[in-house]
Formats: structure tokens, sequence, C-alpha cells
């Protein structure tokens, strides 16, 4: 006789099924041929008047690229996390993408909770304040900055500083270059969390996480957004405003011009690409993002940026000997504080070394490997 699977409530399970199916896009006629199930069955089975076996369950969860633990939970698709899969699918992203993403969090979250780790601080919400001007934005940007102490210095490591001093939890998955640069959503109980394109450059990066943390403080009763590689000249008020709060939060005006007054004279003629690529590199943002900044705050003028943008600076010979152009390795998937907090568990006894790994999304016996070589190089030392 087939073995049963033990669950909360066949009606738990049940509801998480219908809702992974429906945030699949998937018909019961298609999950009955994918499945070889009768639709009859299926019905049943989501309205919980019949009991999902084990091997179903597993045969569900991967259809739906799901862990099997998530249909066994009360909690199932956050509010949020269902916004980010119907704009998906309008925005012709992959689901699958946002499902990572989700698992990702839910994985921080439960970690969190088996390490007992202390709870995270919260970014503010000033979704309710009615900042819908560019100036607010700047403002925003710029009490932002004075709360995390950053004065003028330029922003080294903008991941460790939000997940740091604001609990935001910051992913990086690759997507298709040309249709998305990034993604919040926030949970009462997974908090705020961002997704990042992976395939973007670093300095690409920088900016839209900045600029999902406008979204973030400010259009938080959204509770998730999805960013289709916005331009920088925009006409939707929400991302012009998170465009401009994320250039004010990365080059606050002050700095630039204490820069530029070190470097240049100040004629507006003076700003050349080598000027640029300069600013670039010490506020590091891309060489589109100081050259639109510059412009809003009048130190150059636009013919002169179209010009400049005409000429494919980043990719001259002149960046390259400058430094910008140069390769780059692909950023880590997870924050810091999530490898970390894995690491710990498995440390502590409280996970497998198989559970690590998946955690991770690591090969087991690559990183066993791994272990078993810095285990012999401290003991060398």
């Amino acid at each position: 006789m087939p073995i049963t699977m033990v669950s909360p409530s066949d009606v738990t399970v049940g509801q998480a099924l219908k809702d992974a199916r429906a945030a699949m896009g998937l018909t019961l006629k298609q999950v009955s041929k994918s499945m070889g199930i009768g639709v009859a069955t299926i019905s049943q089975i989501e309205n919980g008047k019949r009991r999902v076996l084990a091997v179903e369950l597993y045969r569900f969860a991967k259809l739906y690229h799901r862990p099997v633990s998530f249909f066994l939970e009360e909690s199932g698709t956050s509010a949020s996390f269902a916004i980010l899969l119907r704009a998906a699918g309008t925005a012709s992203i992959s689901k699958e993408i946002i499902i990572n993403f989700h698992e990702l969090c839910r994985s921080y979250r439960d970690l969190r909770k088996l390490v007992r780790a202390p709870e995270m601080p919260s970014p503010s919400d000033y979704s309710t304040s009615r900042l819908t001007t560019l100036n607010h934005a700047e403002e925003l940007a710029e009490a932002e900055r004075g709360s995390l102490g950053l004065n003028g210095q330029p922003i080294k490591d903008i991941c460790d500083l939000l997940e740091g001093k604001r609990g935001i939890k910051i992913f990086h998955l690759p997507e298709d270059p040309e249709r998305f640069s990034g993604a919040f959503a926030y949970d009462e109980q997974l908090g705020v969390c961002f997704l990042i394109n992976s395939r973007h450059p670093r300095r690409r990066r920088t900016f839209t996480v900045a600029h999902e943390y406008a979204h973030c403080i400010a259009h938080r009763n959204q509770l998730a957004h999805i960013d289709t590689c916005p331009a920088f000249e925009i006409k939707n008020p929400r991302e012009r405003f998170a465009n401009v709060f994320a250039a004010a939060f990365l080059m606050p005006e002050r700095a630039v011009n204490e820069v530029l007054g070190q470097l240049v004279f100040p004629q507006r003629f003076a700003l050349t690409a080598e000027v640029l690529i300069h600013l670039a590199m010490y506020f590091g943002v891309s060489f589109e993002a100081i050259g639109w900044r510059l412009v809003s705050l009048r130190r150059l003028s636009l013919s002169r940026w179209r010009d400049l943008l005409s000429q494919q600076v980043p990719s001259s010979p002149t960046a390259r000997l400058l430094g910008y152009y140069k390769e780059e390795d692909p950023p880590d998937t997870f924050p810091r504080q999530y490898k970390y907090i894995a690491y710990k568990a498995y440390e502590m006894k409280l996970i497998s070394f198989e559970k690590l790994a998946e955690l991770l999304r690591r090969n087991y016996y690559e990183l066993k490997e791994e272990f078993r070589q810095g285990s012999q190089e401290g003991d060398a030392s």
C-alpha cells in the first residue's frame, strides 16, 4: 500500500499546491498531462479532499520548482511574491527566477530562526508620507546618508551596508540583462528582500541596489516591484523618483562638487571624458550614472553629455588605461551573513553537510573537497 505524507493538514498542502500551480501559470489539464494524474484527482488534492501521496508531492515539487517543505508550511506564497510572479509574466521574465528568489529568502529566514540569530534592523517606511517630487527624492537620500553615517564619503559596498545597517537581504541571480535589473519584495515574515541581476556589471548593480532601496523606503506599500532595465530618462513618476534618489544617495551633490573642484576649472566645457571616468570610479558608479547626475546638477550641458555618450567612452582605450573597463568575476549569489549563518548552523550541528551544500547551492563533493583542503592548510599552519 502506498505511503502517504504526514502533513499539517490536507487543506494546507492542497492550497499550497494550488497557489504554486497558479504561480507557474499552469492549468489543471497541463498539470494532469505532466504528472499522469487525472484532472479530477488533482482538483481533489488541491481542495483538501484527497491526501497527496509522498511520491506525488515530490513530483509536484519538481514541476513547480519548489522544495517539498514549501507545501508543508502554513504561510505558503506571500502576497509580495505573488505580485512579483504576476509581474514577471507580464515583463517576459522567467518565473523560475522569482521562485528561486523566494526560496532563498525563505531559507535565510529559516536559518536565522535555527541559530537564534538576533533580530535584524529594519529600514524606515515613508510610503505614507507622500514623497512624490524629485526634490523629495534628493532630500530623502541626504537624510538616509546622514542616518547611515556616510557624510560625503563614497559607498564602498552598498550590499554590505544595507544588509548590516538596514537588515535588507540582497541576492544576485542571472537573468536577461536587457529585460531585468532588479526587484524588491516586502513580507512580514521574510522582511525586505532585493533581487539583483548578476549579469550586469558591478557599477550598474550598485545603482540598481540604490534604486530598489528607494522603492523599499518610499513605496513599500506596493509590497513588491520589478524593474525592467529602466532608462535614466524614464517618464514614470515613481521610477524617476527612484532614479533621482539612487543618484543622490550614491553621488551626493556636495561630494560631487568637491571632487570636481579638485579636478577641473568651474567652466562646463572642462568636463572631459577622462574627468567623468574619474568621477565614476571614485563614486563606484557607471559612466552613464555620473553623466546624468552631472546634467541634473547643471554641471554638464545636455548637448555635451549626448556628445560624450555617442563616443562610447566606457569601452575606449582611455577608459581601459584608467582602469574603468576590466573583466569582473560574477557576484556572489548570497548575502555575506547568509553564508556565515549557514556555516554556523553546520558547525553547531543543527544541519547536515548535505543541507549546507543545498543551502549554498554547491556541489556536495566539491564543497567537501574545499573543506578537506581548508582543514589540511589549518593543520599545516
